[in-house]
């Protein structure tokens, strides 16, 4: 499986790499790298975190993982069948949610082997 992560922390990127031995996983730490390689290959999942660029409690805008999100609203032939928002960020999280209202909100990276299966498990960690 092809999966995308939007997290600009290498421990927790580190974790994610872990948790998907054996799928083929992209890293990337900021949000026009996110949308080039959205635009360019399809992934069957995607991560994303809202406060990038060493940010804390950012407000949405350029630069976040509100914008990828943003970008995938509006390029639905884009979109993975499996969308996860990792952020701690609440505010960020649930702007986010609001333009992929599909995606499941799994704030951290410590659940996702228990989670990734789960289809209906939208919004359960939030």
């Amino acid at each position: 499986m092809k999966i995308l992560v939007l997290d600009d922390d290498h421990t927790r990127l580190a974790k994610f790499r872990q948790k998907f031995i054996g799928h083929e996983v992209n890293c990337v730490e900021t949000a026009p790298m996110a949308i080039l390689c959205l635009s360019r290959t399809k992934y069957q999942a995607v991560f994303l975190d809202h406060d990038l660029g060493g940010t804390v409690m950012a407000s949405s805008g350029p630069g976040t993982g509100y914008e990828v999100a943003k970008w995938l609203e509006e390029h639905p032939d884009r979109k993975p069948e499996k969308i996860f928002i990792h952020s701690f960020n609440p505010v960020g999280s649930a702007n986010m949610n609001r333009a992929l209202p599909e995606a499941q909100l799994v704030p951290g990276v410590w659940a996702m082997n228990e989670i990734f299966d789960k289809p209906d498990a939208k919004n359960e960690y939030s």
